[in-house]
């Protein structure tokens, strides 16, 4: 029997090798597609998933519904809610609080070495999460004031030579930390990073620290926590709400959680949580997902119209083999067979070019998928299940159609006629172009839109500016010289001091307006300080009023300048010469500046105040001009070491670092050209072997056709209008389903094009006269061959 099958199966490839080709590097293409992108799909939402209490593990934020604010989800809460949470709440099994600190100095001796990614936690941090502890007794060790705990790979870079660096000393900012112990690296996906862990402990004599950590004013803190139940997170936001009323929390200030397993994809709207790293977007894996299952679908499609197609040639085939006694349950084993066959062979040389790819070949991912599978093996017995089922929705129809048939009804070819086949072929072509053409569109309209938010007017010269960050005491004690020797070399316009700069999150503070009391009218508004050198350097525009002014000794204490979005906000139609209260300070407005986006696309300009600070605070911002930037640069380093020798010399061009918020945007747009790219392939493919079948099967007419006159150019009309017909209704069907889908996603960004419009209209045409091109030129081959063929010999092979 399985000789049987195999010489079968033989024959029908040599009589069949242009389908069968086709057939198999359709599958190929479209398994690979699939694979890469579900692989990256599964990775994605991976993120936190291998910690053991993670359906139990949730983190703090807040509703902030004050007045001022717009993007009013952050991943802070008040200092004290966290062990407040554990310690009133049966509910709450466990807590930990965590301030992230970022960069961090740290010396050895007459060594420094920087950590990227310091953070303040405490000792129950390692009680919620899973990290692997490589020193008896670390958690009891850490559980005091000014102790340690290094990665490995990071104790390595102090001391890499030795084995166990329990006991060491490290300074940081003057004062002696110890070192406790070591935890392997995490290697598996989280939103947390880091490579020093510091005690969140405060010292005897730091009493300002420990009033911090036990009072409810203001938000700050990173705060998780594990329920005993995953289900009780609404009544326990309740009871979060009533712990915060009764501390005397603004009631403006709403406590929530958030399932950490949800962090990575579920935070784009959430601000305050520049410790989330590699932060991942929900919209944008999910539509990747969808892709994945129309490129699927699309090299599916193909492989059932070509199988359908292919298996009325062999009509002739199956009647004689009924007339010789084959049952219907033989012949139907037989089609399905050879489909499942064909379907995993290409599904097994998809597997094994991704295996090379990823080995060999950067693919521009920030995952391997190889590493994926071998992760997760479960994955191939989907992907093996999944490719079944292809081989059996292509077999199913002509299997059981052909089989049907009466012996005679086939020897005569009545099914080559029948409505059934190409009504079938037809649908298919129709759905497979409805996703090709939803792809190109949606291809157009994410490039326009990201291409918007790229180019908008963002309020702020972003090119050339060089941007120094520091923290240590010694750098900022010694900035004020480093900058005055930097604005000596002629390519330097500008030197500003700011303590924050636009795409990074700026911090907020409460005010309230001229006649006010503190417990009515209060706003909660973005802030940061900066110089009188910064608007200049920066390219913002102060549209009312003045700048700030060294010769005003009297700015840092009593002024302030606010944006246009406060102007608007508060609906006044000026600003300068009123006044603000901060806290118990009253501030009298002397500017008004220029919107700018301090955050991504996907929030709005929120009211923003800038506190006048002539010293040095955290960044110093260079403009420096086009010309000799590498000379430029090498003399902004020596400059630097002989300022500051123990301490490396590190920058970031701004625009650099601005154009990472759109980072994942990008990496959106190039994943979905690609593979809307291969869509449009697979769809010409299967274009290509339908036309040569049609082209098969409509021999004997063709040559009629010619002896009766018809043109060439007629007979190719002929053949190519079905096609560009059923594109046409293809298109008609993806328009609207194109803009339901993007509609949500743009929603998204509150500055964004509008998809309805004459301009997109005209992509949306652009889209079908795409996609009717391509299949053009898919079917032209085919259809000129048949054309130009003898009418004589096609009548005579007939």
């Amino acid at each position: 029997m399985l000789r049987n099958f195999i010489v079968i199966t033989l024959r029908n490839f040599r009589k069949n090798k242009l389908s069968t080709v086709i057939n198999v590097t359709g599958l190929v293409l479209g398994f690979l597609a699939f694979i890469t992108l579900t692989s990256y799909v599964h990775n994605e939402t991976s993120y936190d998933t291998w910690h053991e209490k993670a359906d139990n593990i949730f983190r703090h934020t807040t509703i902030d519904e004050a007045l001022g604010v717009s993007s009013n989800m952050v991943a802070i809460t008040s200092p004290r809610m966290p062990k407040a949470a554990e310690e009133e709440l049966a509910e709450v099994t466990a807590s930990a609080r965590m301030i992230h600190v970022g960069d961090q100095r740290l010396e050895k001796g007459d060594k420094g070495y920087y950590a990227t990614q310091a953070k303040y936690v405490e000792a129950d941090f390692f009680n919620i999460f899973d990290l692997q502890m490589n020193e008896a007794g670390m958690l009891e060790q850490f559980n005091a004031p000014r102790k340690l705990i290094l990665t490995e790979s990071f104790a390595k870079t102090v001391f890499p030579d030795q084995s166990d660096v329990s006991g060491e000393l490290i300074t940081i900012d003057d004062d002696s930390w110890e070192i406790v112990g070591t935890v392997d690296d995490v290697t598996k996906n989280s939103h947390l990073e880091f490579d020093v862990l510091m005690s969140l402990f405060p010292a005897e004599s730091d009493s300002s620290f420990a009033d911090y950590l036990d009072s409810w004013q203001g938000l700050g803190m990173i705060g998780y926590i594990v329920l005993d139940d995953p289900a009780k997170e609404e009544s326990v936001e309740a009871r979060l709400k009533e712990i915060s009323l009764s501390n005397d929390v603004n009631e403006f200030w709403i406590p929530q959680l958030q399932p950490v397993t949800d962090i990575h994809l579920g935070s784009q709207d959430i601000l305050f949580d520049g410790y989330h790293v590699n932060k991942g977007d929900a919209t944008y894996v999910y539509a990747l997902g969808v892709v994945a299952l129309f490129v699927l679908l699309i090299a599916a499609f193909n492989f059932m119209n070509l199988t359908t197609a292919q298996s009325t040639t062999r009509a002739k085939e199956v009647g004689i083999r009924k007339v010789l006694g084959s049952g219907k349950r033989k012949l139907i084993g037989q089609h399905l067979t050879e489909s499942v066959t064909l379907s995993v062979i290409s599904l097994i040389i998809a597997l094994l070019l991704i295996m090379l790819l990823s080995r060999f070949v950067d693919l521009g991912l920030d995952f391997n998928p190889h590493n994926v599978l071998l992760t997760n093996t479960w994955l191939l017995g989907a992907y093996l299940l999944i490719s079944i089922l292809v081989g059996l929705g292509a077999g199913l129809y002509p299997a059981f159609v052909l089989s049907g048939f009466d012996a005679i009804r086939i020897l005569r070819g009545k099914f080559q006629t029948s409505t059934q086949g190409v009504l079938l072929r037809k649908s298919l072509v129709v759905l497979q172009f409805v996703a090709s053409v939803v792809m190109i569109i949606s291809t157009l309209l994410v490039a326009k839109q990201i291409d918007f938010i790229r180019n908008k007017n963002l309020g702020f010269n972003k090119e050339q500016v060089l941007n120094l960050n520091f923290s240590s005491g010694t750098l900022i004690r010694g900035m004020d010289v480093f900058r005055d020797q930097a604005l000596q070399h002629p390519s330097i316009s500008h030197a500003a001091y700011s303590s924050n700069m636009p795409g990074r999150t700026f911090g907020r503070t409460g005010m309230t307006l001229e006649g006010g009391t503190d417990d009515e009218d209060i706003w909660i508004v973005s802030a940061f300080s900066a110089d009188h050198n910064y608007f200049d350097a920066m390219g913002i525009e102060v549209i009312e009023g003045r700048n700030y002014d060294p010769e005003f000794g009297s700015d840092q204490q009593e002024s302030i300048i606010i944006n246009r979005a406060m102007l608007e906000a508060l609906n006044w139609d000026y600003g300068v010469g009123r006044q603000l209260t901060f806290g118990q300070t009253q501030r009298n407005i002397v500017g008004v500046i220029e919107d700018f986006h301090f955050a991504n696309m996907r929030h709005k300009i929120e009211p923003l105040v800038i506190y006048y600070n002539p010293s040095a605070a955290s960044n110093l911002n260079l403009k420096i001009t086009t010309e000799e930037a590498r000379a430029t640069l090498d003399f902004l380093e020596a400059v630097w070491v002989e300022t500051f020798p123990n301490y490396p010399f590190e920058y970031q061009f701004f625009d650099q670092e601005f154009d990472q918020l759109f980072e994942s945007d990008v990496q959106f747009s190039k994943m979905v050209n690609g593979f809307t790219l291969l869509s449009i392939v697979l769809s010409c493919l299967g274009l290509f072997g339908l036309s040569s079948f049609t082209a098969e099967q409509r021999r004997k007419e063709i040559g009629v056709r010619k002896v009766l006159g018809s043109s060439v150019s007629q007979i190719v009309t002929l053949l190519m209008r079905e096609f560009i017909l059923l594109i046409g209704i293809a298109s008609l069907i993806a328009w609207p389903i194109s803009y339901w889908s993007l509609n949500g996603w743009i929603q998204d960004f509150q500055y964004r094009i509008e998809i309805i419009s004459p301009d997109n209209l005209i992509l949306f045409g652009i889209a079908a006269i795409g996609a009717m091109l391509v299949a053009v030129l898919a079917v032209s081959y085919k259809s000129i061959s048949a054309a130009i063929v003898n009418p004589v010999k096609s009548l005579r092979d007939e």
